[in-house]
């Protein structure tokens, strides 16, 4: 069914885009829509199509049209000469599958590539290594999140980034066109990074940007749902360890290490993200907290969920008539050079790291030196997580439900969602 118009709706709500869905009115009507056309203006190799492509559903996801800015070749005096294409038109067909192709490069060099192997994994890991001593109880809890992450951002750096290498010989992109996507990359990362300072963004904390996007974007997908209680999960793991080894807020903002840590996250973020979302640190205590909770918690669910959601593509780019990262002008199909690429990239970069739900990692934990307080009943680490495996548990029974009841609910919410399921999420992020 992939040149139905099905594919649209399940890819916005459910697959490759359901993190970038946003809401739009014209003419005072209400759409929604996910937009690749950031992507059409950057110069392209000769003998291919450029990119481009924003797919507007209606109240009912029901796809209207697609606007492309990216149809037909680059003009030099910068003009773009903007094409709308409706269900039943001509080019309605090729439409979908350019939307479809350029969300899928998209994705892969924006929010995975750069959001989450360079940006997210890649601060936190420095900023912990650097900062947080090998005993530390935070350097152990982080460590299964941080597992071969600096080797699998190396070989990102070498064999994915690096020109002439093997991801940009799978995209159509000059040279510059490469650098310049990267360039623009911090602007175009979503969930919650795109939130303004005046509507208190950047958001870190994914429970509070899905219920921004409820609240403000009318937005309330099974996608948000899952996902507010996925990092839910983790932020209680999170918390219910700092309270094992320090007695109240206070003393964790007065960890000289952790605060060393959001110090360096905090700075390494103002330097790769612009201006508008630099993440400030507060002398307030509970705000103070909080920011070092949101870190923490924010780096979890990025390389475990964000990573399925984002990284986990192979089965849309499978088919390069169905997504693919290069394509010349007017077809509805990859080149078969193209589709080689896209096989070795996904074969390259689906190196398995341990599942989040059923891996026992308290190994990490026996030899830490557990303060005792007086009078108080406290938790251990091992108890801390059989309670967030248990947690995990329960959220993986409902996800089976969920999935397997899809087809008797009405559409648009007709179809499984596996993004989000703790049964397939992994703990770190692989190449």
């Amino acid at each position: 069914q992939k040149h139905s118009d099905e594919p649209p709706p399940r890819l916005c709500l459910y697959g490759l885009g359901a993190h970038r869905l946003e809401t739009t009115v014209e003419a005072g009507v209400r759409y929604y829509v996910i937009r690749t056309s950031a992507l059409s203006g950057l110069p392209v190799r000769p003998g291919f199509a450029r990119y481009g492509g924003d797919v507007y559903l209606d109240s009912s996801f029901r796809p209207v049209k697609i606007v492309d800015v990216g149809y037909g070749p680059g003009r030099r005096d910068g003009s773009e000469q903007v094409v709308v294409t409706r269900p039943g038109d001509q080019r309605w067909t090729e439409a979908k599958f350019r939307f479809r192709s350029s969300l899928s490069v998209l994705v892969t060099l924006v929010d995975h590539l750069y959001g989450v192997h360079l940006q997210v994994a890649n601060l936190m890991v420095t900023a912990a290594r650097e900062q947080l001593s090998p005993d530390h109880p935070m350097r152990r809890f982080l460590s299964p999140f941080m597992f071969q992450t600096i080797q699998v951002n190396s070989n990102a750096r070498n064999n994915l980034v690096q020109p002439r290498s093997l991801a940009p010989r799978c995209f159509a992109f000059t040279e510059q066109g490469f650098q310049i996507a990267f360039a623009a990359a911090p602007k175009l990362l979503r969930c919650g990074f795109e939130v303004p300072a005046s509507e208190g963004g950047p958001l870190l904390n994914f429970a509070t940007y899905a219920d921004y996007m409820k609240e403000t974007h009318g937005i309330d997908t099974e996608w948000f749902r899952q996902g507010k209680r996925y990092y839910t999960i983790l932020r209680t793991y999170l918390e219910s360890f700092l309270g094992v080894f320090y007695a109240n807020k206070q003393a964790v903002v007065d960890d000289p290490e952790l605060h060393a840590t959001l110090l360096q996250f905090t700075h390494q973020m103002e330097l790769v993200t612009p201006k508008q979302e630099l993440v400030d640190v507060p002398s307030d205590v509970d705000k103070k907290y909080e920011k070092i909770v949101d870190m923490v918690s924010s780096h979890m669910f990025w390389v475990s969920a964000m990573h399925e959601q984002v990284g986990a593509i192979e089965v849309f780019v499978q088919d390069v008539s169905f997504c693919a990262f290069k394509w010349v002008p007017g077809a509805l199909i990859g080149t078969k050079q193209t589709a080689t690429a896209q096989a070795l990239l996904m074969a390259s970069t689906s190196a398995p790291m341990p599942e989040i739900l059923g891996t026992d990692w308290t190994h990490l934990f026996k030899d830490l030196s557990v303060p005792q307080r007086a009078g108080e009943k406290q938790s251990t680490p091992d108890e801390c997580y059989r309670r967030l495996q248990s947690e995990l548990q329960e959220m993986s029974d409902y996800c089976d439900q969920y999935n397997k009841t899809a087809s008797a609910r009405p559409f648009p919410e007709c179809f499984p969602l596996v993004t989000m399921h703790p049964k397939l999420l992994e703990m770190s992020c692989s190449l």
